[in-house]
């Protein structure tokens, strides 16, 4: 720290005072408070954004396995249950779900049915399964489908869609 002299008059005769230079504490309390009130408007935006990007990403792996599908049943006549039948390279761990085999990355579990929409030709469900969200789309639909386990799954869907909703879940495209 520098030391810094400043003239005072004291008594009537001028003198020089010694002063060290540096911040006070309130000075730094108040910093740290404006770093914390940043950082508390920043990192819900930060995560929210981090979140869409891995579900952009899923979404784009979830078309590739729905025309794998359709490229499925143009040659054998039914839908694949399985992921594994198609004939696409899925990245991942293999898993199971209710039976059906699927593939399991580090955010994602792909596969070709959701339970309780037998119409699916592709599925994604962010994992750990049943928390988030899942995504699907179905025979005949282009669209994809997106529907909220919770409150945070809810928010992501209606980030993706813009708030289009078909019954209880969103519409995204």
């Amino acid at each position: 720290m520098n030391r810094i002299y400043q003239k005072t008059l004291l008594d009537g005769k001028l003198r020089a005072k010694r002063r060290l230079g540096g911040f006070t504490l309130i000075e730094l309390l108040v910093v740290v408070l404006i770093i914390g009130i940043l950082s508390a408007v920043a990192l819900p935006q930060y995560t929210k954004a981090v979140e869409k990007s891995r579900a952009v990403e899923a979404m784009t792996l979830l078309k590739s396995i729905a025309d794998a599908n359709k490229v499925y049943y143009m040659a054998n006549g039914v839908y694949a249950e399985h992921i594994d039948e198609l004939d696409i390279e899925i990245p991942g761990e293999d898993t199971t779900l209710y039976d059906w085999r699927r593939k399991q990355t580090k955010n994602f579990q792909y596969g070709t049915q959701l339970e309780g929409r037998p119409d699916t030709i592709a599925a994604a469900n962010r994992v750990p399964v049943k928390q988030f969200y899942y995504m699907y789309i179905t025979a005949d639909a282009s669209s994809i489908f997106c529907g909220g386990y919770n409150e945070q799954g809810k928010s992501v869907c209606n980030a993706l869609s813009n708030g289009r909703k078909s019954g209880s879940e969103y519409v995204i495209n």
